[in-house]
């Protein structure tokens, strides 16, 4: 069981909001029914019906990311595939996490340990942050993972390293974002850090915990066409350019997350920030703050050339709230809690009027109506196809709206098309050259299906209305696989699966299955 020594916070009780354990409880309970309702009225978005195809389909690997949430979801699935059961393991994280807030700052500043604690569970991206997504795992073991290494320092104890470095080779295994809490570790023990060898001994036992983890992704990878390498180092990055904008956005986005009271106060106490990090005591109460820090830092400096998206903060957000022991006195804390109350309820208010006026709020905007239409009546896009079913192999030409048909109909649905550079786990599973001769009722956002005609010995495009707007879809009898492969495959393995020179390949299924060996058969 984790016991740890609470952190020395300010003393400065003048004006404190007087919240006591009853009320934590009051509040934790409270935000817990929330997100469950919120996880039942909100409707499975396109990311997480996609990660639901990794549960369907269990390996130690997929296209995107490491397989961690696929686990989570492989293991919920056994008993339903009900969106707030699967959205269960997010929901229990978050809840979990303000827990653990509270037991670590608890023991001696009882009422300070609560208003932290609330701060994080009342966050709006804690609230309305339901969704069971590879950041799922990735924030509960990075968590556990800084706990631990927090422990490390306390006690300079060699078990808590090598604990540290197998949560954290977890949390690399749900994303490779993990590797910046890496990263902050070994910034943390040289740059802060001053007790001779032994946390020098312990960083090598962290690299020593994540290797098995590493090596797995690694082994995946090689017999896969280094299909994460190629994804998250090239192909999402296509047309990336220095760009002070998007250090703006990354900028207004960390304000938006932090909330400008945390934030203005985190400034306006930097010194004692800095003081806490070069402490006398190796900077042991520091340990939270450089956990965010280095992470936000590193994206600050990433944000000039690429987009930073609000989920990739996730992960590190908890050791902002413990990284306030000590930093914001009462006062700060109580004007950061006035702030949060209204600021998440305005969000649980705009949640509640999207759900209840979707998908007419929409309207006025062709393209996000239709995304919404086609997440919210899928099964009604199912009834219609119905007369097909015996005959005709169902697929779309998105991998999102193949994996939200799929969840509708509990069966897989394949993806026909050049698709995107992300979400590609359908290439893995389907083998095209199966489909030889096949009849294929493919749905589309888009009328123009002409190009598709190539592919089949006959075919036939038809209208499918729903909810007040129109879907196609396009009757194709005989599939015709050597023409697919010739204007749709050649182009896919030149743009998505060219694996550079220096890697060694095991195997690599895309060109296994239709490269230039393949053609001549």
């Amino acid at each position: 069981m984790l016991v740890l020594r609470p952190l020395e916070l300010s003393k400065n009780t003048q004006d404190f909001m007087p919240l006591t354990e009853r009320h934590f409880w009051f509040y934790l309970l409270g935000a817990l029914i929330i997100k469950l309702m919120v996880a039942y009225w909100l409707p499975m978005t396109g990311d997480e019906v996609y990660f639901i195809q990794w549960g369907r389909h269990l390996d130690y690997g997929y296209y995107d990311h490491p397989p961690m949430v696929g686990w989570f979801l492989a293991a919920m699935l056994q008993f339903s595939d009900a969106a707030m059961w699967l959205r269960l393991p997010q929901i229990l994280t978050t809840t979990f996490i303000a827990w653990a807030i509270y037991r670590i700052l608890s023991r001696s500043y009882a009422q300070t340990a609560v208003m932290i604690s609330v701060l994080y569970m009342l966050a709006p991206i804690n609230m309305l942050g339901v969704l069971i997504t590879t950041d799922t795992p990735l924030l509960l073991w990075s968590f556990l993972s800084g706990l631990a290494f927090y422990q490390s320092q306390r006690r300079d104890s060699m078990g808590w390293y090598l604990l540290c470095g197998i949560l954290l080779g977890l949390a690399f295994f749900s994303k490779f974002f993990a590797g910046l809490l890496g990263v902050a570790y070994f910034l943390y023990l040289v740059l802060f850090v001053r007790r001779g060898i032994q946390p020098y001994l312990g960083l090598l036992l962290i690299i020593a915990g994540t290797l098995p983890f590493i090596f797995l992704n690694l082994l995946w990878n090689y017999n896969h066409c280094w299909d994460n390498y190629l994804f998250n180092l090239f192909n999402r990055t296509e047309g990336s350019s220095f760009s002070f904008k998007l250090t703006w956005k990354y900028i207004l986005t960390l304000v938006y997350l932090l909330t400008p009271p945390i934030v203005y106060f985190y400034f306006k106490h930097q010194a004692t920030v800095r003081a806490h990090l070069w402490g006398e005591r190796g900077g042991r109460e520091g340990v939270f703050i450089g956990l965010f820090v280095v992470p936000f830092g590193l994206f600050f400096i990433l944000s000039f050339w690429v987009s930073i998206g609000l989920h990739w903060l996730l992960s590190f957000y908890p050791f902002v709230f413990l990284g306030m022991a000590g930093i914001l006195n009462s006062t700060a804390l109580r004007k950061s809690f006035y702030f949060m109350l209204p600021f998440t309820t305005l969000h649980l208010l705009a949640f509640v009027v999207i759900v209840v006026t979707a998908p007419g709020l929409f309207k006025d905007n062709e393209n996000t109506y239709k995304d919404v239409v086609y997440g919210m009546y899928s099964s009604e896009i199912l009834e219609k196809l119905q007369a097909y079913e015996s005959d005709y192999i169902l697929a779309t030409d998105s991998y999102t709206e193949s994996a939200l048909l799929a969840y509708a109909s509990g069966k897989h649905v394949i993806v026909i098309g050049k698709g995107s550079h992300h979400a590609r786990q359908d290439d893995i599973i389907t083998d095209l050259r199966e489909l030889e001769g096949k009849n294929i009722v493919l749905v589309s956002y888009s009328p123009k299906l002409d190009s598709y005609r190539d592919f089949f010995e006959k075919a036939e495009i038809k209208p499918l209305p729903i909810a007040e707007t129109e879907f196609y879809y396009l009757l194709g009898q005989g599939f015709k696989f050597k023409a697919y492969r010739e204007q749709i495959l050649e182009e896919t393995l030149s743009r998505f699966y060219t694996i550079p020179d220096f890697l060694p390949v095991g195997q690599c299924y895309m060109h296994e299955r239709y490269g230039k060996a393949q053609e001549q058969k």
